[in-house]
């Protein structure tokens, strides 16, 4: 998560010149920018210092070639930070001039990792070598399931011991996201907390979309339990299992969370092709997106809102959410300003931030990453969604949201 600094030198006297950045990932799925840059009076090309001409993006950013990056091959989903390497190729009138490779490490090499299956807690647990006594940050994912590992490592490489924390769609744990006990969760920041790592009064929870959700409902039902929260593109509202929506993806003492109704109907369909869809104006383009299913069902279940509203009242730590404003999958920047307008009325005092990016969609939590908008394949519901934003909207987001995010976890934890 490091920017890396481009110069080129020994060019002539405003030389143009043609940088290219290409990248093979795991599947061998091909990604590639490019940019045209003029050289100075001294012969120097400066990407940090300089826009391009012309090229894949617009604008003076040291990390365009690497967010630009868009796929050769446009079938391959979306592609997250991997331990792989970025070729770097300086051309002029067809001539290869210059070649360099840069290896981006999803991982500092002094990081510990160890498979978990303990008690109950099934993830990976994340530490810098020798740590004792230290922050502690549990990363829950969203709606896809498995264990949330490229975050986690990430986090674990700025100095904080993680639980990459699993809780269906892996070995020893539910298939699908229904019915999960929120004790689970809460034998599971008990068990982290006697890790010999981590400080217990030092604690953070991270989720994302529906994890988002999740760990503002854990923050209000065991609020003693953990010091900061982190909630990225949530819902204020909980919402049925994942992929049966119509049955309760949570409990606690046996009994299901309530949850607002989801109805994905001819009936819904039809208003969304219509552009009758509340919260949304103008005609719909792509029928793809998720969130107006969602915004629909606000209006038409009106009634269940309140009973479905995570009561945030209870929160005691302080909280930093995150969303994207043209977020296609659900509305995530409405939902956090619920959030915030229920803490307001209800008098909370907690430290609260959401921060919202205009022109970013649901995928934007790494920085420097390819970011162009294009489907994804969602491997739980087996259908295509679109993520909305755009590759800029999104590469801002993603840079100044980590940002963000590292900076929340050192004020409130450290």
């Amino acid at each position: 998560d490091e920017p890396v600094e481009i110069i080129v030198s020994n060019l002539a006297s405003h030389q143009q010149i043609i940088i290219e950045a290409l990248r093979t990932g795991k599947d061998n799925s091909i990604l590639l920018s490019r940019a045209v840059f003029e050289a100075d009076d001294k012969g120097y090309v400066n990407v940090a210092a300089q826009a391009p001409v012309s090229g894949s993006y617009n604008g003076i950013d040291p990390m365009g070639l690497f967010w630009s990056m868009t796929l050769v091959d446009k079938a391959t989903s979306h592609q997250t930070l991997q331990n792989d390497e970025v070729s770097l190729s300086v051309f002029s009138q067809d001539k290869l001039l210059a070649q360099k490779t840069i290896y981006r490490l999803p991982v500092s090499p002094n990081v510990e990792e160890r498979n978990i299956h303990d008690q109950g807690v099934v993830g990976t647990l994340l530490y810098p070598k020798n740590m004792k006594s230290s922050q502690g940050i549990i990363v829950v994912t969203g709606s896809s399931g498995g264990i949330p590992k490229t975050l986690a490592r990430l986090l674990a490489s700025h100095g904080y011991a993680v639980l990459a924390l699993g809780y269906f769609g892996v070995e020893g744990l539910p298939s699908k996201l229904e019915n999960i006990p929120l004790e689970y969760f809460q034998n599971a920041m008990q068990w982290f907390k006697k890790q010999p790592q981590v400080n217990p009064d030092k604690v953070a929870l991270w989720g994302g979309s529906y994890g988002g959700q999740l760990v503002l409902l854990l923050a209000s039902t065991f609020p003693e339990e953990m010091n900061a929260v982190i909630a990225y593109v949530p819902s204020g509202l909980v919402y049925g299992g994942i992929p049966e929506m119509n049955k309760p993806a949570w409990t606690y003492k046996n009994t299901p969370i309530p949850f607002m109704p989801f109805l994905a109907t001819e009936e819904i369909f039809s208003a969304i092709k219509e552009g009758k869809v509340p919260f949304h104006k103008g005609t719909v383009e792509d029928p793809q997106q998720p969130t107006l299913l969602y915004l629909y069902g606000l209006e038409k279940f009106s009634d269940a809102i309140e009973s479905s509203t995570i009561p945030v009242e209870n929160i005691r730590c302080p909280i930093l959410i995150i969303s994207g404003e043209d977020d296609k999958l659900w509305p995530s920047t409405l939902y956090g300003n619920l959030v915030i307008e229920r803490l307001e009325k209800k008098g909370s005092t907690i430290e609260r931030k959401h921060i919202h990016f205009s022109g970013a969609g649901h995928l934007f939590e790494l920085p420097y990453v390819p970011s162009a908008p294009r489907p994804y394949y969602h491997p739980v519901v087996k259908l295509w969604c679109t993520m909305g934003g755009t590759a800029e909207g999104n590469a801002r987001a993603g840079k100044e949201s980590w940002s963000e995010t590292l900076s929340f976890l050192k004020q409130y934890l450290q």
